[in-house]
């Protein structure tokens, strides 16, 4: 995600906040919205920023799957240890 995206989607979540809590205000105080009309800011807000974060998420997934394999690799050596030290143990004993 190109840096000017994601500036414009995080001043999208501000302004969406101040809307919010606008509305919110307004509520408390009498001039009365309605509660779909306070929750739609603060819905598109949490949707900008997971959206902002998106890029970042892919490459926390993407290092997870290697990690993964890294992991993986590293078990099959130790398994692999462990089964020579078995033939070993019973070489020894014969």
């Amino acid at each position: 995600m190109s840096k000017l995206k994601k500036q414009i989607l995080d001043i999208l979540f501000w302004v969406f906040l101040i809307i919010g809590i606008i509305m919110l205000l307004l509520r408390v105080f009498g001039n009365s919205p309605t509660d779909l009309a306070i929750i739609s800011p603060f819905i598109a807000m949490v949707l900008m920023k997971v959206w902002s974060n998106s890029g970042a998420i892919k490459d926390v997934s993407h290092q997870v799957k290697i990690l993964s394999m890294n992991t993986k690799s590293a078990f099959d050596k130790v398994r692999k240890d462990i089964e020579n030290l078995d033939k070993f143990k019973s070489r020894r004993k014969k």
